[in-house]
């Protein structure tokens, strides 16, 4: 297959493929359909099937391809590389053929990928990926913030707990650009971008068939599920892990300002900065979320029972959600 094309369509059409790229692909078989580009007649072909094998010949040139800047996949595939791209998140940093909205997708799934890692096991070395990770996310939006916007684009209503994890980080990160105007350090946005990530970890320890129940929870029910805090702290404890803001996410993201929450019945000023924008964040992706026991609301339904309940939440913080998900709308 071969075609004309002019450099405008090329980059709308394809996405090129640096040496960097080509070697987060497996060697032998690369997962997507490779094109190549000749220069002298303007036209784009398909050098390689995805999923077939390569012979060593096959990839030297493939390999000069890339080398020449003449190595391209289609944009409309990129769903698939995306998977192999979250393993080495690195790059996003250094390329600049990625469309935003691609980046967010593919830092969705490297952290949805890698919370799962740490939930089934948290350790210290799971804990230390999750921490290189956190730590490129932050350097890609700190480099510019507006780009936080697109992760926001990426939420999922999955009944998960990575996936609530990474749309909790999403959401709280892009409110957190929102109330300081972009105005933020590095090490702040990791720190935050953790807590965001592991305030819900004692939620691992809660029993399955409490936390899949379909029906209205009795009390004892509700005890079990409210201990998830002390859990989480204990985890994080055993973990070495003594970032405090960290530590407020996970033990804050339930109080509400009027001191209905738990596990302390915190009341306004005794609840963290951390901790009210966690519980906005919290609350948020909860109820966009699939529960067993509801469906998933729509997001501007979420936004107004956050809005209307100034009682429990932060009104400076789901005033600044409700403009995000406004932009969401109009974009």
């Amino acid at each position: 297959m071969a075609e004309n094309i002019d450099s405008a369509s090329l980059s709308e059409t394809y996405l090129q493929i640096s040496p960097n790229i080509l070697a987060s692909f497996p060697k032998f078989r690369p997962p997507v359909d490779l094109y190549f580009y000749d220069p002298d007649v303007a036209r784009t072909g398909r050098f390689h099937r995805a999923g077939e094998r390569l012979s060593r010949e096959g990839q030297d040139e493939v390999a000069r391809f890339a080398e020449e800047g003449r190595l391209y996949l289609l944009r409309d595939d990129y769903r698939v590389y995306a998977e192999h791209l979250s393993r080495e998140l690195g790059l996003l940093l250094v390329e600049e053929g990625f469309l935003p909205l691609e980046v967010a997708e593919i830092f969705f799934i490297a952290f949805r990928n890698r919370m799962n890692e740490f939930l089934n096991r948290p350790t210290e070395d799971t804990y230390e990926a999750l921490c290189k990770d956190v730590s490129i996310l932050a350097e890609y939006i700190w480099i510019d913030p507006s780009r936080v916007d697109f992760l926001t684009h990426t939420l999922e209503r999955e009944y998960d707990l990575s996936v609530h994890s990474v749309n909790t980080m999403f959401i709280g990160l892009a409110l957190h650009l929102r109330r300081t105007g972009g105005l933020v350090e590095k090490a702040g946005l990791v720190s935050l971008g953790l807590g965001l990530l592991l305030h819900d970890l004692g939620m691992v320890m809660v029993p399955k068939f409490i936390r899949d129940k379909e029906q209205y929870l009795v009390r004892r029910d509700r005890e079990s599920l409210e201990r998830h805090i002390e859990a989480g702290l204990n985890m994080l404890r055993r973990l070495k892990i003594r970032d405090q803001v960290i530590l407020d996410c996970a033990e804050q993201h339930h109080e509400r300002l009027d001191g209905s929450g738990y596990p302390a019945r915190r009341f306004d000023k005794d609840i963290s900065a951390a901790g009210r924008l966690c519980a906005v964040a919290d609350s948020f992706s909860a109820i966009i979320g699939d529960r067993p026991h509801r469906s998933a609301r729509d997001m501007a339904e979420a936004v107004r029972m956050l809005t209307d309940d100034g009682r429990r939440y932060d009104s400076e913080l789901t005033a600044l959600l409700a403009g995000i998900m406004a932009e969401r709308v109009t974009e």
